[in-house]
This record gives C-alpha cells, structure tokens and sequence, in this order.
C-alpha cells in the first residue's frame, strides 16, 4: 500500500468586498431609521452613504478586484430605499407638533 503524493495545491485568494458589506449595513439600518417618522434625517444620510458604498462595492466586483457583487447591489437598493423613506418621513412630517391636536384646529 502506496500513499499516493500530490502536490499541494495553490490556494486561491478571497477577495472580499468590505465596501458590499458596509453598504448593506448602512442600508439596513438607514430603512430601519427610515420607517420611524422622527428620524428621516438620519435615514437619508444613512442611504446616502449606502448607495456611495455600494456602487464603489459593485465597480470593484465588475473590475475582479473583490467578490460580493450582489451584496454591493442590495446595498445600493437598500440605500435607495433608506433615502425614499426618510425624504418621506420628513415631508410629512408636520411643522408643529400640536396642530393636529383638537384644541390646535379650535383655536
């Protein structure tokens, strides 16, 4: 009985995409800012930063510099989503916080 000797193979390298990664992060938390009315602000920014991160994670996934393509891309709709929703939040959000109150239509 021979043990049969084979030459170690080369190890591919990983690329990882950290760019993929924030962006989806900052999505997810810009959409969950985003889905309370008090913080559209930081929901927009959030989104911002998302979509920047994102589309610089899915240029570096194209070029083969990184993987993570798709990640990069959810990233970049979660961004999209984040801003739409605190832009929204922020229209409609009124000016004085007791002018839908009964006695603010009253008096």
């Amino acid at each position: 009985m021979s043990a049969v000797i084979r030459p170690p193979e080369a190890a591919t390298p990983i690329f990882r995409n950290g760019f993929a990664t924030t962006a989806l992060a900052l999505g997810i938390v810009g959409v969950g800012f985003g889905l309370t009315v008090l913080f559209g602000l930081l929901a927009t920014v959030f989104g911002v930063l998302a979509v920047l991160f994102g589309i610089i994670g899915v240029v570096r996934a194209r070029k083969g510099r990184a993987t993570d393509g798709g990640m990069a891309a959810i990233g970049v709709a979660a961004g999209v989503l984040a801003v739409a929703l605190g832009i929204a939040g922020m229209v409609t959000m009124p000016d004085q916080p007791d002018s839908l109150s009964p006695t603010g239509l009253l008096g």
